[in-house]
């Protein structure tokens, strides 16, 4: 039951971050690499969710206890998703700080054209 509900979880965060991932992109807040990149990260998350056979017996060998399997999972989403928003609001200020950086450099010029 705990692996259903933690299945569960991670897909529709996977679809989510799949969405917000396009949006991203989109808008131009992320390149090319990086989208390929956490797509390729967020189906990779839904394919082990949906649990082939052989994940599940690698899972039961190596791991004893439900409680450390429940804390891994959830902080393996967690640290993706912190990750994955952290890089989105750096490319966002990155591109907010060249726009203002070339807005004075334009001003700049346009002032000693003035002269």
């Amino acid at each position: 039951m705990i692996k259903l509900f933690l299945s569960v979880i991670s897909i529709f965060f996977s679809i989510l971050m799949i969405y917000l991932t396009q949006i991203n992109f989109k808008k131009k807040l992320i390149g090319i690499l990086g989208y390929f990149f956490w797509q390729i990260l967020w189906i990779g998350i839904i394919i082990i969710s949906i649990r082939p056979k052989y994940i599940d017996r690698f899972i039961e060998e190596q791991l004893d206890t439900n409680l450390f399997y429940i804390i891994t999972v959830l902080s393996l989403i967690f640290l993706l998703i912190v990750s994955y928003m952290s890089i989105v609001r750096i490319n966002s200020l990155e591109k907010k700080l060249n726009t203002i950086i070339r807005a004075e450099s334009l001003k700049t010029i346009f002032d000693k054209i003035k002269d």
